[in-house]
């Protein structure tokens, strides 16, 4: 589990396109089994206190303090099957709730 200060949030910006680009990128079905690769990651290494990270550039996943992303952001993520989509060529942020 990563940090959070690898991810540095004071840079980004909240974007509600990332995850539609992702999927024009990479299709629907990959798109979805990296979305719950991150859950499953949440699932079997995170706590209350955790929020997992889909990061688009190496549809790698990550776990962080769901309080830095309140800190940073200003956002709470106190409901299960909430993740956080980050780009880091982009400088951008989106949360997304899986249904």
């Amino acid at each position: 589990m990563k940090n959070s200060s690898f991810f540095n949030f004071e840079d980004c910006s909240l974007s509600n396109h990332l995850w539609p680009d992702f999927v024009n990128k990479i299709g629907i079905s990959k798109a979805q089994s990296a979305v719950r690769q991150a859950l499953d990651l949440q699932n079997m290494q995170g706590t209350r206190f955790t929020l997992p990270i889909l990061i688009l550039e190496t549809c790698g996943t990550a776990l962080v303090n769901s309080v830095a992303i309140k800190t940073y952001i200003g956002l709470s993520c106190p409901q299960d099957g909430m993740l956080l989509i980050y780009s880091n060529k982009l400088k951008a942020i989106q949360l997304l709730r899986d249904n």
